[in-house]
């Protein structure tokens, strides 16, 4: 039996049975609804899923033909989905338990995100494995905004933001909390100044949530589709980006893991990265 939550617990789940397969999946959707480079992901049969607690704080959004995505209405982590062939996709950032298995390929490689590397020698498939069971899941490419400037937004397009300043620190974070709150093996936040983020729309569409007993970590995310969005912190001059949720190539991608001490299980670092067992200074 396994177990899952989302970041603020409201959201409650259970598996009966064991996972057999496990796929990382770098559409650029995946990418938006988590704000990570990529949502690991395993499915479930109905039969073998049940909701614990929390359903109706699910909020779910259509992101294209027969592809729904779920999130917490509260916290705006990524929830199980259903599909219409009766199985549930999981993501497996969200499970409380090492589910014994880690995942056998990468899925929609040829979309991953510029600004990420595939370390390692699994499997890569330009879409699933089966060709029939391919849906449309791109978004439109966009135009640059233009040099100096990198753009991003939300899966459903109502936020949209603006960085203007360098962003002076890149991460893939592995702590619990990231874990939870992108639902994925690991975040990659960009650090920039609090007033180099402008949002250009839908700013009254974010929603905040703030850890309890947390010192500074809080979700900011979008109220119809749930993707992470800029979390900008003015008392500390800072803004922390989830990169997953840019449009633009930012030309870097992470300078370290961080929080490697609390890295999920079913996921192996394999790239030559500095390690960090906690936040650098």
């Amino acid at each position: 039996m396994l177990t899952g939550t989302c970041l603020c617990g409201a959201v409650r789940w259970q598996i009966d049975s064991g996972v057999s397969r496990m796929t990382h999946c770098h559409c650029s959707m995946c990418r938006k609804a988590h704000g990570a480079p990529f949502g690991t992901y395993t499915d479930v049969e109905a039969k073998n899923f049940h909701w614990l607690s929390g359903e109706d704080a699910i909020v779910t959004y259509e992101s294209s033909p027969g592809v729904v995505r779920s999130f917490c209405g509260r916290c705006g982590s990524v929830a199980p989905e259903p599909f219409a062939d009766g199985t549930y996709a999981i993501p497996v950032g969200a499970l409380n338990e090492d589910p014994g298995v880690k995942a056998s390929a990468h899925i929609f490689a040829s979309n991953k995100a510029p600004w990420h590397i595939i370390a390692d020698d699994l499997e890569q498939h330009d879409g699933f494995p089966d060709p029939a069971d391919n849906p449309t899941i791109e978004r439109p490419a966009q135009e640059s905004a233009g040099d100096g400037v990198l753009r991003g937004s939300c899966l459903c397009g109502d936020i949209a933001y603006e960085v203007t300043t360098p962003i002076t620190a890149v991460y893939n974070c592995h702590c619990n909390r990231c874990q939870k709150a992108r639902a994925a093996a690991h975040t990659t936040n960009g650090f920039t100044t609090a007033d180099g983020v402008t949002f250009v729309r839908g700013e009254d569409k974010l929603v905040t949530f703030k850890l309890p007993g947390a010192k500074y970590f809080s979700q900011v995310f979008c109220s119809r589709c749930g993707s992470p969005m800029p979390r900008v912190s003015k008392e500390r001059n800072v803004a922390v980006i989830p990169f997953g949720s840019l449009d633009d190539d930012p030309g870097m991608g992470a300078d370290q893991h961080i929080f490697t001490g609390s890295k999920a299980p079913w996921y192996d670092i394999e790239d030559d990265l500095p390690q960090s067992v906690a936040m650098p200074d």
